[in-house]
């Protein structure tokens, strides 16, 4: 069969495969194998497609392993590296030993050797297959991190175990000195490597951002032709791709401070999108080609004298066996931690790194906000925890391209020994893993939100991020080390938050209509309230233009969370008083000729003011209105107008702050001290105003943006802790990344 043909076909399949997803209750993975079956047995020349375990290697795992670094919790994996370490290597040793001792045992006309290197091809997890499964599979986040983790290193080990078990059936001959020293050798090499091309193409790029090389797509297409070349570099001198990719990718996606602004935010949304369609192409073609290999695996293996129940009964045994040797080490693993005082969160209970006590910022991202507390969990909790995270490390891609590559021949000339049953033997344990992880994970571990849909969960996970960004933004303006420069541009930061909480926390569904009669209404009062404050600006003969007021106004609105025509009411004027503002500007105009008044600067700081003055009186009537309401008769009515209050409460402290009325002034000076008319002479600006507002200016963007980087890591947080899932963490990213954009524009 011509490539383009094979090509094509496979990516038929996998586009198939999402659309009878949406139609079956069977995860992706099994759709994609069973597609792939299928199309063998309708057209068998596609059997006759056979990729190299090198490039195999290159074009799927590569790629695949560093886009799982993308989204790898560094932190985590650094706090749970000896863990992660125990299962990628000393599991991997044992398991090939064990698995391959019984199923020498099993059938003794598989030699030793030969049975090691179907153990070692065994030996690696795929992380890559659980991800896929269904959406309502929930894994805590140290199953998580151990499961990523293993993924990315255990790789290796199986590669050069199988190498040397494969050697030893070859030859004959087998040293255990030069198997240490030749996996020594892989195993730091490939991570050396990957550490110093990680660090090459980082120092390359942003030598690329100081010259003003802002391409997006250019980016982007350079991080996805980074794993292909760092792999090809590793293998040119001979040590670990695989690590190398991994360690790279780590090193890639370290925090820097140049990773925070708009730019970035525009590159990740594009990078994102990038590799969700790669990984989704890679795992389907994966999981389609083995579908495919299948009728060419089983087949043959039947012709080692085992009959097809024989062969099945052998894969449920060596299936069972292997993960009983993995649910031992787990569970000795586990006990030990909780021995020794283990953690439920991954995190350290530490202050942000991303922003000191000062509100100023540092190079790295914030660390989790997670308060570890000492695991308390039963001994059929921990058993449950543990069968979840066994049964989860199923097998996948790097099985099958490691099991196809055994040689037809040894060094003598003769056969393989049973090289198509053990071939068969992993395409079962494969299928047969993927079946159990399908089947028994949302059993076990059923997702909180699996029985909601996604705008519900999203909804929910929405509220919890912005509960736990302003909890951490309202902690360091309370600090007694905060800086006051630092302090308008925060308030302002919180007020934002605080409405887009709000905003969430009114869009209940059912509740949507009755909010929106309300804020017309109130829209409505604080209109007629606005033309009041109109008359007696015009009446009072104030120096300052209205319509330099309204864009103050408008621009106040906007800051506090006010958005469309509801920020814009104050632009709203009727005819005849557009026509009594104008005559009192020409008349303005004509005094500061006459008097050859010349306007200064502060002349903006005192509008200003008064604006906020004008926005105080409006927030104030809007309150009164809605208090009315509240205390009414109309229960839902007054639910929602009881929400309103707080809003708008946390709105007039906002603006209260930038006139330098704290909040213990701010109570005795209440609406009583601004009724109409309005007496200018008795309200100078205060002292302090200016300096306040030219800080707010100055930093209201570090803020925002440091506040963004909070938003991120809190996600990350609630995500390890289970809170939100995965694809809710996904979509509430991509919300950040645009906000993040926003900044600059």
């Amino acid at each position: 069969m011509e490539t383009f043909e094979f090509v094509l076909i496979v990516l038929t399949c996998v586009a198939a495969s999402s659309v009878i997803d949406k139609f079956v209750n069977v995860s992706i993975p099994v759709i994609q194998v069973v597609i792939g079956l299928l199309v063998a047995l309708v057209l068998p020349s596609v059997q006759e497609v056979h990729l190299e375990s090198e490039l195999f290697m290159l074009l799927f795992i590569a790629p695949l392993l560093f886009n799982e670094t993308r989204e790898t919790n560094i932190r985590a994996l650094l706090l749970n590296l000896n863990s992660i370490l125990s299962l990628a290597i000393a599991l991997v040793v044992v398991s090939v030993l064990s698995v391959g001792y019984a199923l020498h045992l099993m059938v003794p006309s598989i030699p030793l050797a030969a049975a090691f290197a179907l153990a070692s091809a065994l030996g690696p997890t795929d992380a890559a297959t659980v991800t896929a499964l269904k959406s309502n599979i929930h894994l805590t986040h140290r199953q998580q991190t151990l499961l990523s983790g293993e993924s990315l290193i255990n790789d290796a080990s199986g590669v050069v175990a199988f190498q040397f078990s494969v050697a030893a059936a070859v030859t004959g001959a087998f040293s255990l000195v030069d198997a240490a020293g030749s996996f020594t050798v892989l195993f730091v090499g490939g991570v050396a490597m990957g550490i110093v091309t990680g660090f090459a193409f980082s120092a390359i790029n942003a030598m690329l951002g100081r010259l003003g090389y802002e391409d997006t797509v250019a980016n982007v297409l350079y991080e996805v032709l980074t794993p292909f070349l760092v792999y090809l570099l590793a293998e040119t001198f001979h040590v670990s791709g695989v690590l190398a990719v991994v360690a790279a990718g780590l090193v890639i996606a370290l925090p820097r401070r140049q990773n925070n602004n708009a730019l970035f935010a525009r590159q990740k949304l594009v990078s994102d999108s990038t590799w969700k369609v790669i990984s989704f192409l890679i795992n389907g073609t994966i999981f389609v080609f083995l579908g495919m290999q299948l009728p060419l695996a089983v087949l043959p293996g039947t012709n080692g004298g085992l009959n097809i129940l024989q062969i099945l009964g052998i894969v449920v045994v060596i299936t069972l066996f292997m993960h009983g040797v993995r649910f031992a080490w787990l569970y000795a693993l586990e006990t030990h931690k909780l021995h020794k005082g283990g953690h439920l969160c991954t995190g350290k209970d530490d202050v942000s790194d991303s922003e000191d006590t000062n509100g100023e910022k540092t190079d790295e991202q914030p660390k989790p906000a997670c308060t570890p507390k000492p695991i308390s969990i039963t001994s059929t909790e921990l058993i449950k925890n543990v069968l979840v995270t066994t049964i989860a490390g199923a097998k996948g891609a790097v099985t099958l391209s490691i099991i196809l590559t055994l040689p037809l021949t040894t060094q003598s000339g003769a056969a393989f020994p049973q090289r198509d049953l053990l071939i068969t033997i992993a395409a079962g344990v494969i299928l047969a893993t993927l079946l159990l992880a399908d089947n028994l994970l949302p059993v076990l571990s059923k997702s909180p939100g699996a029985d909601s849909d996604l705008p519900e969960r999203l909804h929910k996970g929405e509220i919890a991020v912005l509960e736990a960004t302003l909890g951490e933004l309202r902690s360091m303006l309370q600090s007694e080390n905060a800086k006051a420069k630092y302090l308008p541009a925060l308030r302002l930061t919180i007020t934002r938050y605080t409405n887009r909480l709000f905003a969430s926390r009114i869009t209940v569904p059912g509740s949507g209509e009755l909010v929106k009669k309300l804020v017309l209404h109130e829209t409505e009062v604080q209109q007629k309230c606005l033309e009041e404050l109109r008359e007696r600006h015009i009446k009072t003969h104030n120096p300052i233009p209205w319509d330099q007021i309204v864009d103050d106004i408008t621009s106040i609105r906007r800051s506090v969370g006010y958005y469309g025509p509801i920020a814009n009411i104050a632009a709203t004027t009727n005819h005849r008083s557009r026509i009594a503002v104008a005559l009192h500007e020409l008349k303005l105009a004509a005094q500061r000729i006459i008097d050859g008044e010349i306007r200064h600067l502060e002349d903006a700081d005192q509008s200003y003011y008064q604006a906020c003055l004008y926005a105080l009186e409006m927030e104030y009537a809007e309150l009164d209105d809605l208090e009315r309401i509240a205390n009414g008769d109309d229960e839902q009515m007054a639910i929602v107008a009881s929400n309103l209050m707080i809003d708008h409460e946390s709105v007039i402290e906002s603006i209260w702050s930038r006139i330098n009325i704290n909040k213990e002034h701010g109570s005795s000076d209440t609406q009583a001290s601004y009724q109409l008319p309005y007496n200018l002479s008795s309200h100078k600006i205060s002292p302090h105003f200016r300096q306040q507002l030219a800080d707010a200016r100055k930093y209201a963007d570090d803020v925002a943006e440091n506040a963004l980087r909070i938003e991120l890591d809190q996600i990350s947080r609630l995500q390890f802790e289970g809170v939100i899932d995965r694809e809710v963490a996904a979509h509430l990213r991509e919300n950040v990344y645009y906000l993040q954009m926003t900044l600059s524009e």
